[in-house]
Order: structure tokens, then C-alpha cells, then sequence
């Protein structure tokens, strides 16, 4: 089983302790199995496959799959046989570890191969993996010979089979009532959903390779006062209640894992309205499959199985009988392997404020019994802890909606409805009183309101975020403010009203369209034509959104036969190249046919508009670069690097050294400072052959005259006056001649 909160310090993107464990669905299992089990499945259902190796486990899926075969495979089984699969059908888990399903048996008095022999022939139920031997027997389920498999049912037994109370003499029970009786009101656990759901709606968590989530997010979770506060009505509080609820919103599908993505994300808030009323049920049962377990790599045995089997013999009582806690404990040892204590760890310890290498004291089975009862199982409203005896004994009873849980009874009574149970304080908080909320209405009001402290009296606040988040889900104004007005104790505070109706008006600013078509025209006066000119139809018309700019929601609408198309552009796809530099550097145009509605924005960034010539046929708009435009855009915090971007995205080549030169002037960031251009006048000097200036150059009484050379017979004199050089040469003997 998957640890879904793993959350150790070395919790990174390249954690490799282990891969999460492989999906065990049913099929799964199928393709696993040897094609000598397979044929033997196939025989027997009465169909003889021969000696094929191929396709035996689609063929056997699809036998299975086709309508009422698994139905009438059941009603051939024996009570024992369907009390087997009933468990898969009590948990909702259609993956069961194989020693805590025998540990199960055993503790209900059924003998696992009895159980499990004749639905495992029929390929009712399927290990994964197999076993190594084809014909090796499973028998015992214990960890030296089945650690680490899994027996998997198929999908029709969770939706057929049922659970029947065990028989046989169960626990020993009270002589009389237990005093001083406890019951929560099992709404604890979707209390805690809801505050989830509303974080990860916020702000999707994010899971490691192994499933857990990464420290970051586990630790928001943490200090999240609603989610991991203290819980007040609680006997034996679990030592990481957050991991707990965060198991059972995966498994409920409150919280869902986004596929090709490794998010965490909050399910639709039609979730609350579709299963709302069944959600303690979905969560008790699969509660009692182990999803909040985590094996790391050993079967969770009788930790796992005390769950239906403490439960199951509780329903098998006389109505209204109990039993002490360590009476039950101590009678279970005999049928059952003792749990195993969970090991301590780090993070856990901390909270409970004991060392880690301290051995909790007590009888394994006592204790492991004591968390079970008076902690999930009571703050799921499965059983009621009183107390027995002059010794104050802990003492447990089934409740109604345990037995409902179970598919024993009917549904539980519902509390008596109280119609006014909020306080709406004008500092936008509001106090909900627990007696009168029921799943449902914990759903609606997790829509639009944020839980903020949860206890004996519950508090929630209203804000922007939670409003839009509530008129998201399909919720109105009006539904917020009647829904408020109706369950309030006093009338909605005026200040209050008006705050949801202005949050709603800023996000009534904003329209989404899932898909639209934007048409640009060259000019306003254009859109303004196109406008008056726009058949009238069915279709919504078209909406202006800029000066040139008109939005179609139904492109179907768009009378294409008046317009003259210069390009077409899906903006699902990459931006293009499609502005043209000009041969001064400083000049561009956008080419209309390539360009997109971004481009104008994203040239008047640095580039200023150029006016179109009345005579111009084309579309294409023009820009010009300055050093005002520039000075702008580097103000706006613009910079080098990004325009140099620009123009290697938009125009497919890299930007020219006059608007290089240009954006060092400015001072653009990123930008070497500009340096003086120097100007002189110069004197040249011209010789016949290169070899007469390579003598000047070299002789060294004119060498240190000379600056750079300007070609073979060129070069430039470094004094304007050639008197020196005249000089020179005359010692040599050679005339200088000026021209």
C-alpha cells in the first residue's frame, strides 16, 4: 500500500528510495497470472482453451465482464465462500494484502482456504503476484508465504456481494451498562475534507515519484489551523491525524490526482452536492480497507484486520450490549496474531513529545485495539466509549451508523434539524454551531466560505477568494446571500451583503470564453463599418474589445464574404517571426499575414507608431525606433537582453547595432555606457609602391611619426603637421609633396 504523505526531510525531485507500488486493478492481475492458472480458470467456467499460452487473460476478463455471469457464479457459493468476498464488498477496496485478509478470516472464525479456494478457482479473486509454483497452495496466509501479495477481486463482486454478522459465540459482553457515555457526531472527518479540499483548490499540492507530497506542501498542511488543529472531541487523537485525512480525500476522490502531471488537485465542487449525504459512509468504508496503512514493503496483518473484525463481532451482540476494551483485546489474542506497535518515527514523536527510542507500554493487541476504537473509529460515529466497572475501564458498542456502515441496519436516524445555526458577525467571520450541520450543508458552505478553526464551535471567514471560488461551482449572489439570511441566527449585517455583491461585481468585470475568434481591422473606422454592416442571427454579435479589435464567439457568424483577409493566426500555437527590419536599422513593419494581436502591444513597447499614408494599400504598420521609445521602454524595465530577445523571436535575427548603439546612449540596462565619438583631420600619406611606405614605417626616423596604416601605399601621419615628416625626409634625401 502507497504511502500518500510521505513527507521526510529528503522528500526532492530525485528521491529514488523506491518506485510507488504497481496498480493493482484487476486486470492487472489477469496479465500477471501464468497461462497454467488462466486455462485452469477457463475450465473451469466451461471452456476449454487447449494448450493456447496467448490471450487467455482478455478471454477471461470478457467472460466475466459479459452481464450476470458473476452473479450466478456467486449464487453457486457457499455462505462461507460469499462471507469472503463480502469483505472486498465492506471496504470498497477491490485489493486486499493477502496476510491481512487471512488475519480477517481467522479473526471472524472462518478458515481462509475454505473461503478463498473455490472463488480463486473460478477467478473470482486473483494474486498479484502469483505464486511462484502453479500449483503451490497459498494455505496459510502468513507473511513467510504470501508477504507482499495482494488478492484482487473483480470489479462486480464489490458491487454484489455482501457481509453477514460471524457466528459463533463472540466477545464476552457487560453485566450491565457502561456509565458515562460518549458519542461524536461523525462529522469530524468531513470537517477536516472540506478544509483540505479548500487548500488544495487554492493551491494544488504537488506528489513525489513515491506518491507523498513534497515537503513544502506537506508542511502548509501542517500549520493550516483548520486541517491539522487540535481535534476537540476525541478519546485516543492519532498521532498524525493530517495524513489521515489526507488518505482518505485520495480514496474518497475528493482530492484527485491530475493525470500526466504530478499535481494534487481539488475535485469539482459538484462533488458535495452528488455524494455529500453518503460522504461518512465513503469514508468509514474506506476507512476500514486501510488506505491511511502504509505497508513500506510489509502487510499491514492484524493492524488492518482488527478493523471489520472488531466491528463485525460488535454487530453479532445482543442490541444494546457492551464490551470492555481489554476483555475484547484479550479474546481476539486467541483467534488472532498479535498487531504489530508502529515503529517511531522522527516527525511523529515530536508531536506526541516522547523520545523515539521510548517502547510504548502495554499489550500489543490492548493497544493497537485502543487507537482503533477510541480514535478513527469513534470520530467516524462507528461506535460510542463508555465506562465499566470501578475501574473506569474503557467499554465500546456499536452504534447505528456503525451497523449501517457495515450493510447490517438501516441508515441512522438523522439528528433533529435546526434551521438557524450561523452567526454572521460584521468583521466578515461567521460562528456555525455543529448541531445543526449535517455533510451537505458542510459542502455548501465550504463553496464560498473559508474554514478557519474547527472545534466545538466552528468559525469560517468570507472573502473575495472564497466568494469567487463559490460563484465559480455555479453558486449566485443571491443563493449565497438568501442561503446566509436563511440558517443565520440574526439578519445578514448590511455591510456584509454589500461586500459579496461588490466581490461578485469585480469578478462580473471579467467573461471567460472557452474559445472565441478575434478579427483586427486596420483601422477604428473599419470595425466601426463592420459593425453596422453585421447581419443580425441567433449567434451572440460580436463584442468590441479594443479600437480595432472586434471578439466573435461562434466563428459561424462572421459574414467572412465582406471582409478582405490579410492572415489568420491559432493562437494555440508558438508566436512567429513576422516583423521586417528596415535597411536603416531603425525602421519595422509587421507583417500582418505572420503577426498577431500581441505584436502592435509589444512594438509600441520601444518603437513609436508611424503614421500610413493616406495612398498606402497595404496593411502592414509601421514603427521607428528612437531614443525616446527607447528611453520609455527601459523606464518601463525593459532591458538588453530581452530586446535582443525580441528580435531574435519576431524578427529572425539578431538586433542591429544602430538600436544597439541607440540603447547605450539611453542608459538601458545591460547596456555598455556610451563613449564619445572623437573627430580630427588627419594627414595622409600616399607613396607610388607599398614597399616605399613599408620603409617608412620601419626606418626609424620616421617610424615614430606614423599612426595605423590605411591600406598598401595609405597611411596616416599622427601630428596634422607634416613639417617634422618634411624634415625627416629631407635628411634622406627625398621630397614630400603636398597636395
Amino acid at each position: 500500500m502507497m504511502d500518500p504523505t510521505l513527507d521526510d526531510d529528503d522528500a526532492f525531485e530525485g528521491d529514488d528510495r523506491g518506485e510507488p507500488s504497481p496498480p493493482c486493478s484487476y486486470r492487472t492481475a489477469l496479465a500477471a497470472a501464468t497461462p497454467y492458472q488462466l486455462r485452469s480458470i477457463l475450465r473451469e467456467l466451461g471452456r476449454d482453451p487447449g494448450r493456447r499460452t496467448t490471450g487467455l487473460a482478455e478471454e477471461l476478463a470478457d467472460r466475466l465482464d459479459a452481464p450476470g455471469v458473476v452473479a450466478s457464479l456467486m449464487a453457486d457459493l457457499s455462505p462461507v465462500e460469499r462471507q469472503g468476498l463480502g469483505l472486498f464488498a465492506l471496504s470498497e477496496v477491490a485489493a486486499w494484502p493477502a496476510v491481512a485478509f487471512g488475519e480477517t478470516l481467522n479473526g471472524l472464525g472462518l478458515d481462509p482456504q475454505a473461503v478463498l479456494e473455490r472463488p480463486m478457482a473460478l477467478g473470482l479473486i486473483v494474486p498479484m503476484p502469483p505464486a511462484a509454483d502453479p500449483e503451490d497452495r497459498l494455505w496459510p496466509l502468513d507473511p513467510e508465504r504470501v508477504g507482499g501479495m495482494r488478492l484482487v477481486a473483480h470489479p462486480t463482486v464489490l458491487e454484489t456481494a455482501r457481509m453477514d454478522e460471524p457466528e459463533g459465540d463472540g466477545p464476552p459482553v457487560l453485566d450491565e451498562p457502561a456509565r458515562l457515555v460518549r458519542e461524536s457526531d461523525g462529522l469530524e472527518a468531513v470537517l477536516r475534507l472540506a478544509a483540505l479540499w479548500q487548500l488544495a483548490d487554492t493551491s494544488p499540492l504537488k506528489r513525489t515519484r513515491q506518491g507523498g507530497l513534497y515537503k513544502r506542501d506537506r508542511q502548509r498542511l501542517d500549520e493550516d489551523p483548520a486541517l491539522a488543529g487540535p481535534i476537540a472531541d476525541v478519546l485516543h487523537a492519532p498521532e498524525d491525524h493530517v495524513s489521515l485525512w489526507l488518505s482518505l480525500a485520495r480514496s474518497i476522490g475528493l482530492l484527485i490526482d491530475e493525470p500526466e502531471s504530478d499535481r494534487i488537485v481539488a475535485a469539482p465542487a459538484s462533488i458535495w452536492a452528488e455524494h455529500g449525504v453518503h460522504l461518512p459512509q465513503m469514508i468509514a468504508a474506506r476507512w476500514l480497507g486501510g488506505v491511511d496503512l502504509t505497508d513500506r514493503g510489509a502487510d499491514p496483518g492484524s493492524n488492518l484486520a482488527l478493523r471489520p473484525v472488531t466491528l463485525l463481532w460488535l454487530a453479532s451482540l445482543e442490541e444494546g450490549a457492551w464490551v470492555r476494551l481489554d476483555g475484547l483485546a484479550a479474546w481476539l489474542s486467541d483467534r488472532m496474531r498479535p498487531p504489530t506497535l508502529p515503529e517511531p518515527s522522527g516527525k511523529a514523536e515530536r508531536r506526541r513529545g516522547r523520545s523515539a527510542d521510548e517502547t510504548p507500554p502495554g499489550d500489543p493487541m490492548t493497544e493497537v485495539l485502543r487507537s482503533t476504537l477510541l480514535g478513527p473509529a469513534y470520530l467516524l460515529g462507528l461506535v460510542r466509549v463508555g465506562e465499566a466497572g470501578p475501574s473506569r475501564t474503557p467499554a465500546v458498542q456499536l452504534t447505528d451508523r456503525g451497523r449501517y456502515v457495515l450493510g447490517l441496519g438501516p441508515p441512522p436516524p438523522p439528528p433533529p434539524r435546526i434551521e438557524q445555526f450561523l452567526f454572521v458577525q460584521p468583521n466578515f467571520e461567521i460562528v456555525a454551531y455543529r448541531q445543526g450541520l449535517n455533510p451537505a450543508l458542510i459542502g455548501r458552505l465550504s463553496r464560498f466560505a473559508r474554514w478557519s478553526q474547527l472545534g466545538s464551535a466552528l468559525t469560517l471567514r468570507l472573502n473575495s477568494d472564497a466568494i469567487d471560488r463559490g460563484l465559480a461551482s455555479g453558486l449566485t449572489v443571491d443563493q449565497i446571500r438568501d442561503w446566509l439570511t436563511r440558517h443565520g441566527v440574526r439578519p445578514l449585517p448590511d455591510g456584509v451583503a454589500g461586500a459579496i455583491a461588490s466581490w461578485a461585481g469585480r469578478r462580473d468585470r471579467l467573461t471567460y470564453y472557452a474559445s472565441a475568434t478575434l478579427i483586427e481591422f486596420s483601422s477604428a473606422a473599419e470595425l466601426e463599418t463592420a459593425l453596422a454592416e453585421w447581419a443580425e442571427g441567433t449567434a451572440p454579435p460580436p463584442v468590441r474589445v479594443a479600437d480595432r479589435v472586434l471578439l466573435v464567439e461562434d466563428e459561424g457568424a462572421i459574414p467572412f464574404r465582406r471582409f478582405q483577409l490579410a492572415g489568420a493566426r491559432d493562437y494555440r500555437k508558438p508566436p512567429e517571426s513576422c516583423v521586417e527590419v528596415g535597411p536603416d536599422g531603425v525602421s519595422l513593419a509587421a507583417d500582418p499575414a505572420r503577426g498577431d494581436l500581441f505584436i502592435e502591444a509589444e512594438l509600441s513597447r520601444f518603437a513609436d507608431p508611424v503614421p500610413t499614408d493616406a495612398s498606402e494599400t497595404t496593411l502592414r504598420r509601421r514603427h521607428v525606433v528612437s531614443p525616446a521609445s527607447l528611453g520609455r521602454a527601459s523606464n518601463e524595465g525593459l532591458t538588453l537582453a530581452g530586446l535582443s530577445q525580441w528580435y531574435a523571436h519576431r524578427t529572425g535575427a539578431p538586433m542591429p547595432p544602430v538600436v544597439r548603439w541607440l540603447a547605450s546612449i539611453v542608459g538601458f540596462e545591460g547596456a555598455q555606457p556610451a563613449e564619445a565619438v572623437r573627430v580630427g583631420r588627419p594627414l595622409i600619406v600616399r607613396t607610388e609602391r607599398a614597399e616605399v611606405l613599408d620603409g617608412l614605417l620601419q626606418h626609424p626616423d620616421t617610424r615614430p611619426l606614423f599612426g595605423d596604416r590605411l591600406g598598401p601605399t595609405a597611411a596616416i601621419v599622427r601630428s596634422g603637421d607634416p613639417e617634422r615628416l618634411q624634415k625627416a625626409l629631407a635628411t634622406l634625401g627625398v621630397t614630400l609633396v603636398l597636395e
